[in-house]
């Protein structure tokens, strides 16, 4: 019986094998850029100002029709839900916008002020940030639209150029550190939690978590566009 499983286990792997280049070009997939393209769409309708946080280049499931999208926390569009009925799925994004006391308080001209993250020191170019870099700071609500709120979504980011001591960080000066770096040796993971094959890659660009790449094969020099799992690690898009 083991053996007949084995020699079952065998013929699955050679024929993921044999199918990994042609399935991972197959199926259509929507990318940041058409998540925050709709969601703008959405927010000027319903009267919010913000936009998603998140990279042009992360790649989610297809979606056959309009997303729709909801605060994740009631009357709370710091975070959203983007969710496809289609295909059956969703996603928990951050933004930009304000919390809901602060956009009220906003609407109808207050002065009271938020708490939001400037660096306490000069950065440079590239820099990683880390947590001793940073500092809450309050400032009047018309003066940190944009602004990050919370240190932890900071830290690990690269400044994108200088900056000088006491900058209110945006989405603008900061990007993530990479999960994946052009021409570094990946793990490639094809399969699920039951049966799973892994064998190692070439980058051919790089990524953070959840951005579609272009890997190559080792022993075979096919290409194929796979998704960041995490650090190094990827898996075919077909897989997803």
């Amino acid at each position: 019986m083991r053996f007949l499983y084995a020699i079952i286990n065998y013929r699955l792997i050679i024929i993921l094998i044999s199918s990994w280049p042609m399935l991972s070009q197959a199926g259509d997939i929507l990318y940041g850029k058409d998540i925050k393209d709709q969601a703008s769409i959405f927010f000027k309708k319903i009267g919010i100002t913000g936009e998603i946080l998140t990279s042009d280049r992360r790649a989610f499931f297809s979606c056959t029709e309009d997303l729709e999208f909801s605060p994740h926390v009631q009357n709370d569009w710091r975070t959203v839900r983007a969710k496809c009925k289609s295909q059956n799925w969703q996603s928990i994004l951050r933004t930009t916008a304000l919390a809901p006391n602060d956009a009220l308080e906003k609407k109808q001209g207050g002065s009271s002020s938020s708490q939001v993250v400037s660096i306490v020191s000069n950065m440079s170019k590239g820099q990683i940030i880390g947590e001793e870099n940073l500092a809450l700071v309050s400032m009047p609500n018309q003066k940190v639209f944009e602004g990050f709120t919370r240190l932890e979504d900071l830290v690990g980011r690269k400044v994108t150029n200088n900056l000088a001591k006491g900058t209110i960080l945006k989405p603008r000066h900061v990007k993530f550190r990479l999960n994946v770096n052009k021409n570094d040796t990946v793990l490639v993971i094809l399969g699920n939690n039951k049966l799973s094959i892994t064998t190692y890659g070439i980058a051919l660009s790089s990524g953070q978590k959840g951005d579609l790449i272009t890997v190559e094969n080792i022993k075979s020099k096919k290409t194929f566009k796979a998704i960041v799992l995490d650090e190094k690690k990827v898996t075919p898009l077909a897989n997803m």
